[in-house]
């Protein structure tokens, strides 16, 4: 404890002042507190699914590390580890409403959360995109199930595809060891099995089950799981193996969470054509209503036998993912950068320029078009995994061996879209005068027509088309290892050596296609709609009654429209790549007296071929396309840590990871046209990215869950990869050879960069205060990062995805069968995606206006809970208190917003059940 032994021994005044102090964090009597002699701490061991045993919390007693018991144990595991982590059991992950394991880990520091709709998805570490970090489940890659990364790399692991309760906990390693995969610039997170570890190796059975309501669309929301363990007895056992009490043991785990998340969004484009228009003159603005049907599952299984004294063998199964309908309503308006040339609406008509004359901040359209869309998908992102593995010891080492497939998967289901236009009996498009204001508040922008045009009215709309759009994206990987640990020395000199190989083999592949069908006639919209106007986004907008999606779904095919489909074009962003790496290790771990280290190397060999296809845009064919690619690298670490005390520790390391090149930017694939002299196109001849990384942290760990920990880290990339454009006069292509007009190449290119920041944490709880006060208590934990590089020829700035700032605060009150938990979490702004166009040339346009960026956030949750009994335990959870929009600005200012949506809050309530 922090100022326990300060309050023991001096009066209550004296309390009161130090109560006073811990405020500005630590008290000074704190740090000046007695302390024991360093000794070296017991060492993490691998221990057997439901037999792991904990000792008890409290004074003099030893806490054996573990990350799925408690906060105590996964603190011990990261004062214990010999390289930089951070660890977070479910026992805390449970005491907020985070539903995923994103979520959850927006809770660690130097974690910031990527968002969509509604829910955490991707993560970032120390500003580094996702694309740039590795994710695992119980120490084997995990693949990447969702290609929707921001960077296009599509190496991010999806982490809303794991619910929770589907695992023990969570472990980020910051600093890499030899005998990890050396991806991870920004570090590494494993997702570690439930064991049953809480329950020190008795039988158990948990529940939980829960409901609630999503409150902007008043929908319900539903959760259940459950997690048994056990284990058995093999009597004699087969031929003297598996036999004897416990040679068996079982953990399985289910869990089902579903809800209807309502989103309200507001989009717009800006025409970008300055100085011909203004600035803030938009092309389009998008009103839509979404309403997304999501199913999220998950079961994992996990076997232990006990062959002999000597061997044991294990089986570790997970299938994991979500089921998602999206139902969704827009109404577009188009054009709205179309001058006043043919306004033929009223008095604003024929004025000079863009600017509405009875609104200095709006803006005139003369010849706006109106669009009604909808979209009715299903899709299934999934990952499923199986590991078969064992461990044997011998006299003088140790054999952990075992064997892996994963897959990862995203599936749209054919999909209708519909798309409604405002016609003219011929079919042609209906010009509509609009006047609008997106700068008194350009959040809420604001729009009329100037000649009394009701776009909401279904009688103006006929069907256009509706597409279908159905593709399948598989990541999948086999791989190997075995590793041969030797322990040495004895006593407070204890070390060992270990060596390993391994191999993975990936294969990814990507298809998809574009039907479309479309009427022969004309089809109005308003049979298929019923009910009152939808008036949302906090009742600004009208977009118009209900349209009946199951009926639009019904006229695709029929007899009187025309199926058409591009299938050259469909087949043009198909890709197929095997991406093959071998490795190899040898590391030394060591503690001598109150000095530990880590030092070892570890080689990697990648051998990869990436397929795509030469799409010409013009002529309507592919040419196939292949690249391979190999090259070995050595990742080398020195890690030290000196142990003050038992409770005071500090390190001091050197590590080194690898980003392969993402593969939507190494693909060999490419979109051409000899016509515009475009060519949209990965480079296969980009290197991997390399990380050297420093880190040098001080930690404070003074018992009972509590911790006080400052660090500072540095990165220096070589070949960090970002996207460019370049002009040459030709390139090498049929029909695009000199002449008078450069080609506009948009590709990638490798750089130097590099990344500095800060990062701190503190956690107390207030056990010197009296009774029922003592349960007060509050953890922080905050990130500060500095990033550059070359994002635009002759433009530095931060890399994408780096947040300068982001933190975590919680208050608390645990005290008997009581836990509140306030927890706020925040993320600045970031650079979210290059824009799609120029600006990307080199050493011609220089601008950055266009660039995306993710708008600073600050969210709000609240978790309690109370144990009836030693069985039975309730809770209550309300998720997003503040109402924290998603919200991405075109170039850093608030004032370019082009996406803004909301949620509003989720209330859940349930009742635990505990068996053991």
């Amino acid at each position: 404890m922090l100022v326990a032994p300060f309050c023991w021994r001096r009066s209550e005044t004296a309390c009161a002042v130090a109560v006073s102090a811990l405020l500005a964090f630590m008290p000074p009597c704190a740090w000046s507190q007695a302390t024991t002699p360093a000794q070296p701490p017991p060492q993490p061991t691998e221990t057997d699914i439901g037999r792991v045993t904990t000792a008890g919390q409290g004074e003099n007693v030893t806490v054996v590390p573990s990350a799925t018991t408690t906060r105590a144990a996964a603190l011990e595991e990261k004062k214990q580890a010999p390289n930089i982590i951070d660890v977070q059991p479910l026992s805390e992950i449970i005491k907020l409403p985070d539903v995923n394991t994103a979520e959850a880990l927006q809770r660690v520091p130097g974690i910031s959360l990527a968002t969509d709709s509604g829910e955490g998805r991707f993560i970032h570490i120390r500003g580094l995109d996702a694309d740039l970090n590795a994710g695992s489940y119980a120490g084997v890659r995990l693949p990447a199930s969702n290609a929707a990364s921001a960077s296009t790399g599509n190496r991010a692991v999806a982490y809303d595809t794991f619910p929770t309760g589907i695992v023990g906990g969570v472990e980020v390693t910051k600093t890499l060891r030899p005998d990890m995969d050396a991806e991870g610039l920004g570090g590494s997170i494993n997702l570690v099995p439930r064991t049953g570890a809480e329950y020190g190796g008795r039988s158990f059975f948990e529940a939980d089950v829960g409901g609630g309501i999503e409150t902007l669309r008043d929908s319900p929301v539903y959760h259940g799981e459950f997690s048994a363990g056990t284990s058995f007895s093999g009597g004699d056992g087969i031929g003297g193996l598996f036999a004897g009490a416990d040679a068996f043991s079982v953990v399985i785990t289910g869990v089902i969470h579903s809800d209807q998340r309502g989103i309200d969004d507001v989009e717009e484009s800006y025409s970008d054509n300055q100085p011909a228009v203004p600035d803030k003159v938009l092309s389009n603005l998008q009103f839509r209503w979404y309403k997304y049907s999501r199913e999220r599952y998950g079961t994992a299984a996990n076997f232990d036998a006990r062959a002999t004294d000597s061997t044991s063998l294990y089986l570790r199964v997970l299938w994991s993912g979500y089921l998602e309908h999206g139902r969704k309503h827009f109404l577009v308006l188009n054009g709205l950068d179309t001058g006043l040339g043919g306004c033929t609406g009223g008095s604003a008509c024929n004025q000079p320029g863009y600017t509405d004359p009875n609104n200095p901040n709006g803006y005139v359209s003369a010849a706006a078009t109106l669009e009604q869309d909808t979209t009715d998908s299903v899709e299934r992102i999934q990952t499923a995994l199986a590991i078969l593995g064992g461990s044997s010891t011998f006299s003088s080492f140790r054999l952990d061996y075992h064997g892996s497939y994963a897959v990862g998967s995203d599936r749209f289901s054919p999909s209708p879209s519909s798309t409604w236009t405002y016609v003219d009996a011929s079919g042609n498009l209906v010009p509509v005068p609009i006047a609008y204001d997106n700068n008194t508040n350009p959040k809420y922008p604001t729009y009329h027509t100037l000649d009394g045009t009701d776009p909401t009215n279904p009688a103006l709309y006929q069907l256009s088309n509706i597409g279908l759009g159905p593709s399948y994206a598989k990541d999948a990987e086999w791989a190997g290892a075995i590793d041969l640990t030797i322990p040495t020395g004895s006593g407070t000199h204890t070390a060992e050596w270990k060596f390993g190989l391994s191999g993975r083999w990936r294969h990814r592949t990507n298809e998809g296609s574009s039907p479309s069908w479309t009427p022969n006639g004309a089809i109005g919209l308003p049979p298929y709609t019923y009910g009152p106007p939808q008036i949302y986004y906090n009742h600004m907008y009208n977009i118009g009654p209900w349209i009946n999606l199951d009926q639009v779904a019904n006229l695709y095919g029929g007899s009187n429209g025309t199926i058409s489909d591009d299938p050259v074009a469909d087949a043009s962003t198909n890709t197929d790549d095997n991406e093959d790496v071998y490795a190899a290790y040898g590391q030394y771990s060591a503690r001598f007296g109150n000095w530990g280290l880590l030092a070892g190397v570890r080689v990697e060999s990648t051998h990869a071929t990436y397929r795509g296809n030469l799409y010409n845009s013009d002529s309507d064919t592919n040419t196939p396309a292949s690249e391979s690619n190999s090259y070995t690298n050595a990742f080398p670490t020195l890690q030290g840590r000196y142990y003050f005390s038992e409770q005071l520790v500090a390190r001091l390391t050197y590590a080194s990871g690898i980003a392969r090149p993402g593969f939507e930017q190494i693909t060999p694939g490419a979109m051409i046209s000899t016509v515009g002299r475009t060519v949209t196109v990965g480079n296969p001849a980009l290197k991997p990215t390399i990380g050297q990384n420093f880190d040098g942290t001080l930690e404070w760990y003074p018992g009972n869950g509590q911790i006080a920990a400052l660090g500072l880290f540095g990165k220096v990339f070589t070949n960090y990869i970002l996207l460019t454009e370049d002009h040459p006069p030709s390139y090498p292509f049929p029909g695009l050879g000199p002449s008078g007009t450069p080609v506009v190449v948009q590709s990638y290119l490798n750089g130097p960069a590099h990344v500095w920041g800060v990062e701190a944490q503190y956690q107390q709880q207030l056990l010197f205060l009296p009774r029922p006060w003592n349960g007060l208590g509050f953890s922080l934990n905050g990130t500060a990062v500095d990033s550059r590089a070359e994002i635009h020829p002759g433009i530095f700035g931060l890399l994408p995805s780096t947040s300068k700032f982001t933190w975590n605060v919680a208050l608390f009150y645990e005290s008997g069968p009581l836990e509140l938990r306030l927890a706020a979490d925040y993320v600045g702004q970031n650079l979210f995606a290059f824009a799609n166009q120029p600006p990307f040339s080199i050493g011609t346009i220089t601008s950055n206006a266009s660039d995306i960026y993710s708008s600073a956030r600050l969210t709000m949750d609240f978790g309690a809970s109370y144990a009836v009994s030693h069985v039975v335990r309730v809770y209550f959870d309300a998720k997003n208190l503040l109402n924290t929009p998603l919200e991405f600005t075109e170039t850093p200012s608030w004032y370019r917003p082009i996406q803004r949506e909301f949620y509003d809050v989720t209330l859940l309530a349930g009742v635990r059940l505990t068996f053991n």
